[in-house]
């Protein structure tokens, strides 16, 4: 439907009187109540046809109550038709309203779409710039890098397996002191140990190197293994609590070393037996490697 439909239809609907439709329903109102007056009614549902035979209404008030029930019906006609076009007007209207709204989606698609396609070209310029920027700086890099002899696949085999070892061990904490019995449930007198520390992880637990000639005075190491790293720390971290356990004063936790790093602790003990016996008025122990001093009541360090 065009523009000049839709202003077709819009002029139509402010020539609708509506002074008019309330000018029929006015008079149709008053004939309602001339005609209940004149027979004495006190209501329009009294009007029957035997009260028009009464003598008192002569033909001269039937014809004028008809002629004026004619002109209602006409105007009441009139309005109805009047009323069915603005209603088919309406239709029209609406149908363009309706064409107009799927116009506007159209419209609405295109530029999402449009904005869209937008986006996306600005995204793949911008990371392909950017690539080719990281490109250009690697391969300046590249080019001030000096040239380093290849590894070898038994270099890197080896490198590999000492990573792999050294997250194993990570896992690994060595308890010593643990008196050794036949039959024993170590996994139980393991988690027994722990529980004095505040700690209960799930555990794998194994006696290592050779069991002596007399079991009962044997007293090999354990090796225990828990689910990270994060558990070995906080298992040490807390390991000086057993010093206060009456039956475990004599056993006591450490981590699983490496032989360069059981060599290095070796001699770190003996530094420390050296100067606790030069330094006995000072407290001396082991932290990050190396070997501290601090006054006895707290007060300092070196």
């Amino acid at each position: 439907m065009g523009e000049r439909e839709l202003d077709k239809s819009f002029q139509r609907l402010q020539m609708f009187d509506l002074d008019e439709l309330e000018d029929v329903e006015a008079c149709q109102e008053r004939w309602i109540e001339e005609v209940m007056t004149t027979l004495k009614c006190d209501h329009d549902s009294e009007l029957k046809m035997g009260n028009f035979m009464a003598p008192t209404i002569t033909k001269k008030v039937l014809a004028c109550w008809l002629g004026k029930a004619c002109d209602l019906v006409v105007r009441q006609r009139e309005m109805m038709c009047n009323m069915k076009e603005i209603v088919e007007l309406q239709k029209t209207e609406e149908l363009g309203n309706r064409g107009k709204i799927i116009q506007l989606q159209s419209e609405l698609l295109d530029s999402k779409n449009e904005q869209l396609k937008n986006l996306q070209s600005a995204v793949q310029s911008t990371v392909q710039d950017t690539v080719q920027a990281e490109m250009r700086c690697y391969s300046d890099v590249v080019k001030n890098v000096s040239v380093s002899p290849a590894i070898t696949p038994e270099a890197l085999k080896k490198v590999v397996q000492t990573a792999i070892v050294d997250d194993d061990r990570s896992r690994n904490l060595l308890v010593f002191g643990l008196k050794e019995e036949d039959g024993e449930s170590l996994e139980e007198k393991i988690t027994e140990v722990l529980q004095e520390v505040g700690e209960k992880p799930r555990l794998e637990a194994t006696r290592v190197g050779r069991r002596g000639n007399s079991p009962g005075n044997s007293c090999r190491p354990v090796k225990v293994t828990v689910a990270s790293s994060t558990t070995v720390r906080q298992i040490l971290m807390n390991a000086r609590n057993l010093r206060q356990v009456a039956r475990y004063k004599s056993v006591y936790i450490c981590p699983d070393r490496s032989l360069e790093e059981r060599a290095s602790q070796r001699k770190l003990v003996l530094e420390l037996k050296k100067i606790s016996t030069e330094q006995p008025h000072l407290h001396h122990y082991i932290r990050g490697g190396k070997v501290c001093s601090a006054e006895k009541n707290g007060t300092g360090g070196s």
